[in-house]
Formats: C-alpha cells, sequence, structure tokens
C-alpha cells in the first residue's frame, strides 16, 4: 500500500469517526445546554424543572413577537430573543410535554386578529407606530387558556416565575382554598355581593380563591386548605393556636398582620344595619409564633413626618386647615423591595396606619427579607397615644425622629420551628395524630405589622358602590402575597431572575462624571455671566448718571 492510499484511508476513516460522533452527540446530548453567562439566564431553576416534570397532560405555548415591528427599537428586539430562548428552553427540559410555537401578528393579518382574540395587548412605543405584541397564551389538553397579555422588560427578573405559573395553572385550575382568622367584620359569603357592604381587598380576595372564615371557636382547619390569612386575629386560644402551629408544620404557608395599634380597625364595629357589633379589638399579635421565628414586634406604634398624609383637622384659630399627619404615612414604592415577586411591581407605594416595628434576630434555619420599609426619620409612641388619633400639630410638636428605617413588612422563609415541644395535653386532636416539631417543606410566611392598610379609607377613591378606584398598592400587597404564597412549592421557591440587560458600570460612571462636569462648568459660566451682566449695569447707571449715554 502505498502512502498516498494510506492516508487517504486514515482521512476517510477519521471522517466517518468525526461525524458519527457528531450523530451521537446530538443523539445523546440533544436536550443539553452548557450555561456560561454571568447570572445563568438559560438555566432554568429547579423550581420550574419540577414543574415541568410533573405535568401530565401536554401544554402548548405560543409565543406572540411583532418581530418586523419591533427591528427599530433594539432594547424590544433583545428582550423578544430572550423570550424565545427561554420558551425553546422549557421545550428541551420537558421532553416534549411543552410545545412551542411562534407568531408574527403582522398589522391587518388573521395573526393580528388571533393576538387580539387571545387576550394579548400591544405595546405602543410611538404615537402612529405600528402595535408591537410581546405575549405568550398558554393552551392544555382540555382547551383551557391562560395569557400573559404583554411582557415588559424592565420585569424581565420574573419572567421565568411568569410562564412557570402559565404551565402551573394549566396544569391544576382547582381555585385555591383559604382559612382566613380575623376579628375584623369581614364576611367572605357578604364579599360575593355587589351590596355586601364588605372591604374592597376581602371582595377581591373571594374572586381569587375559595375564603372560608374561621369562627372563634374553631378547633380545627380542614385539611384541604392551601394557605392560612390571619388579619388582626382575636386572642387564640391554646387549642387554636397549636392547630394554626401543626398546620404551618405541615403546609408552611400563611399571610399574617397584625398590629399595636389598629387606629381604623379599633373604632365601634357596626354590623350591616347600622348598630354596633360589640367592643372593638384595637391590638393583636402572636407572640408565642414570632418568638420562636426571633422575630418582635414593638408594642410602640410608629409615625412617620416625612412621609405623613394630610388631612383636615381645626386650625388654632377654630378654622379647618389641612397639616400632615405623621401618625397616618405612605410608604413610597422606593421603599418597597424590589428583589420580592410580591412587591417588585408594586409602583404606587401604600399607606399605612400607626404600623409596628419589626426587628429579628438569626434563628438557623430561617431567612427573613424586608418586604416594606419608613423613611430614615420615625419616632415610635406608645399604642395608647396612637389609639387616642392625637392631633397632628401636637405630635409634630414633640416630634423627635430616630435616625432609622423601621420594617412594617417582611417574608420569612425556611424550615420552621414549632412553638410547641409536643401536643399540650388540653389539646383535642386526633390520637393517632403525630406532633411535627419542624415544617416538613420549606416555610414561607408574609408578615405585616399594620392592619389599617386594608381599610378602604387609606387607599380607594370614590363613593362605595360607585365604582370606587385603587389609587394606591394596598390592596395588590395582599392580593399578591395571598396568590403567590397558595401556589405551588415550586412557584414559592422560584427565584428572580438577574436582567440579561446589564449596565456598562465603566461607561456609567463615565457619563455620570460628565455630566457632573458639564453641570459645574454651567455654573461657573452662569457666575461669569451674572458678574458681567452686574458690571455692565453700574457702567451703564454710572453712565447715566454722568450723561454718558444720554444725547
Amino acid at each position: 500500500m502505498t502512502a498516498r492510499r494510506y492516508a487517504l484511508i486514515v482521512f476517510a476513516a477519521l471522517t466517518v469517526i468525526f461525524l458519527a460522533g457528531n450523530i451521537l452527540a446530538s443523539s445523546w446530548f440533544s436536550g443539553a445546554r452548557l450555561d456560561l453567562t454571568e447570572n445563568k439566564l438559560y438555566s432554568l431553576s429547579s423550581g420550574t424543572k419540577r414543574t415541568l416534570k410533573e405535568l401530565n397532560e401536554p401544554i402548548t405555548l405560543t409565543f406572540y413577537y411583532s418581530r418586523d415591528a419591533a427591528a427599530n427599537y433594539p432594547q424590544v428586539r433583545t428582550y423578544g430573543a430572550r423570550v424565545r430562548e427561554l420558551l425553546q428552553s422549557y421545550a428541551r427540559i420537558s421532553n416534549g410535554r411543552v410545545r412551542v410555537l411562534e407568531i408574527d401578528p403582522v398589522r391587518f393579518t388573521e395573526q393580528e386578529d388571533a393576538a387580539v382574540e387571545g387576550g394579548l395587548e400591544p405595546l405602543r412605543l410611538e404615537q402612529g407606530g405600528d402595535p408591537i405584541y410581546l405575549g405568550v397564551t398558554g393552551v392544555n389538553a382540555v382547551d383551557e387558556k391562560v395569557t400573559i397579555p404583554q411582557l415588559s422588560w424592565d420585569r424581565e427578573p420574573f419572567l421565568e416565575y411568569e410562564i412557570t405559573r402559565l404551565i402551573s395553572e394549566l396544569q391544576s385550575s382547582a381555585r385555591k382554598k383559604i382559612a382566613l382568622i380575623t376579628a375584623l367584620p369581614w364576611e367572605p359569603e357578604a364579599a360575593s355581593a355587589e351590596a355586601g357592604g364588605q372591604p374592597f381587598v376581602l371582595s377581591e380576595l373571594v374572586r381569587l380563591a375559595d375564603v372560608q372564615k374561621l369562627q372563634p371557636d374553631f378547633t380545627g382547619i380542614d385539611p384541604d386548605t392551601d394557605m392560612l390569612a390571619i388579619i388582626h386575629p382575636w386572642a387564640l386560644t391554646e387549642q387554636q393556636l397549636y392547630v394554626i402551629d401543626q398546620f404551618l408544620m405541615a403546609k408552611g404557608r400563611a399571610f399574617i398582620a397584625l398590629d399595636p395599634a389598629a387606629v381604623m380597625a379599633g373604632q365601634q364595629q357596626q354590623n350591616p344595619f347600622g348598630m354596633p357589633m360589640g367592643p372593638p379589638q384595637a391590638q393583636s399579635s402572636l407572640p408565642l409564633f414570632l418568638q420562636k421565628w426571633g422575630i418582635t414586634m414593638s408594642n410602640e406604634a410608629v409615625i412617620d413626618r416625612t412621609h405623613a398624609l394630610p388631612i383636615q383637622t381645626m386650625g388654632p384659630t377654630g378654622q379647618p386647615v389641612v397639616m400632615p399627619q405623621p401618625l397616618f404615612f405612605e410608604i413610597p414604592a422606593a421603599q418597597l423591595s424590589r428583589e420580592d415577586l410580591v412587591t417588585a411591581n408594586l409602583a404606587r407605594g401604600m399607606n399605612v396606619g400607626a404600623p409596628g416595628a419589626l426587628t429579628w434576630t438569626a434563628v438557623p434555619g430561617l431567612a427573613i427579607a424586608p418586604l416594606a420599609r419608613t423613611s430614615g426619620e420615625t419616632m415610635r409612641i406608645p399604642s395608647d397615644l396612637a389609639l387616642s388619633r392625637p392631633d397632628p400639630a401636637s405630635l409634630l410638636q414633640q416630634y423627635v425622629p430616630a435616625s432609622r428605617q423601621e420594617t412594617v413588612a417582611l417574608r420569612l422563609s425556611g424550615k420552621l420551628p414549632s412553638a410547641f415541644a409536643a401536643k399540650p395535653a388540653t389539646v383535642a386532636a386526633a390520637p393517632d395524630a403525630k406532633h411535627l416539631a419542624v415544617s416538613t417543606g420549606e416555610a414561607a410566611i408574609i408578615l405585616a405589622s399594620d392592619v389599617d392598610f386594608l381599610d378602604d379609607n387609606f387607599y380607594l377613591a370614590g363613593a362605595p358602590g360607585g365604582g370606587r378606584q385603587a389609587l394606591l398598592d394596598n390592596a395588590s400587597f395582599l392580593l399578591n402575597g395571598i396568590d403567590q404564597l397558595s401556589g405551588s412549592d415550586a412557584l414559592v421557591s422560584l427565584r428572580s431572575r438577574a436582567p440579561s440587560l446589564r449596565k456598562m458600570d465603566v461607561v456609567e460612571r463615565i457619563r455620570n462624571e460628565a455630566q457632573a462636569q458639564m453641570v459645574e462648568t454651567q455654573d461657573e459660566l452662569q457666575a461669569e455671566l451674572a458678574e458681567t451682566e452686574q458690571g455692565l449695569r453700574a457702567l451703564e447707571e454710572k453712565g447715566q448718571g454722568s450723561g454718558f449715554f444720554s444725547g
């Protein structure tokens, strides 16, 4: 065999091996990808993978994206590609259970009609410009449909959560069950009626889920309940505390709102016929649980002069005047967590009334993240003083602010320890019921130190029954929390993703320095101009005095 023929045979063999290797690699590792991006942008979280693994029916996701209309907008174009890549990751990981289609809804076509019919809302970035559709619809095997009407790039950290939640809703369309424990005159049955006389937030809550209000003598919680909503509870018995504790050990989901000085809730409660319902309850707490979780809620009420709400009161002369009342104050959107799914999209802020201050110490296995904080110039006052609704002038006169921010809402997550070492002997329970000393899964609890924020007067405009409009995000805070906490473990644990559009720190710093230098130069030039103009006026006045400028 000649050397030339030998070389050709070796080359042919290597070519065959190379092609065979590619075919085998394509077959064996078709679902594998190496994600080298800093924030793992193209790696699905464990919560999403678990949701996809648990799918028992096929899901079709249709991605509506106006590719041509978005061509002139780099930010939209980049985000569209980001959504497409993420959806392809869902299809790849799901082993065929998730199918992805993409439609370009060009204007005045059947595709645009399909997008509108599917509930998508177009972006209009320029007046008179073509609408840009960027959204997703999902359909399951029985043609149930869920839609994300509009995907906005400013919510990119929550893109994976929104898509996984869509899939989860298609997988299980059953309404969530919530057990409500409250001393407030909230009646879920009446809230479903138009003239029920119930608070707006409760009416919205019964639309979101099946709400069962537990009576003051309850001794158990329906095991099918998904989560607890404990809103300003009465003084619970040991039996009731143990039932709640064991529910949290088993399910680990609760939205809790307590208050050291419920100013609005502490007013005399009336039934729908205008008759008193009994003595008001002005304070609520759960020290047995909070202490075990390493959390303390102050017995004092927090007031905030910086964001005090204006109210009408009587002035010194007996005339009505408008003054800031630090007892009632706003928590602006900037002081809400931008990293938590519950508060990240609340852009209007919240109003609160004399909340408590939440502080905490580290407890092994538990993590705490603040959700809402006051300004840095707050003051604590006795709860009795807050409940007396003091005149704002007197509060402002004695105001001595502390240089610290107070936390009025937080998220608790992790392995919860039981507040009971064992089942109390006085507690009635099933003989074979096993005492749980620690939560069986990762718990998630949202805790607020105010209930006044749920009063309609704090955030709604308009007359009751006449189409009231929410001016702030008070109700959205509760509803977002309920919505997320009542979801599956996979959804609750799903992390926020870091944006793919990263800031250019060096460029940003150079630009900021240049802007600062430009402002400084501008100030210097304006000062020189003012000095020159002053000199000219002086010369003009001097010339007029000497007749220099006279004819």
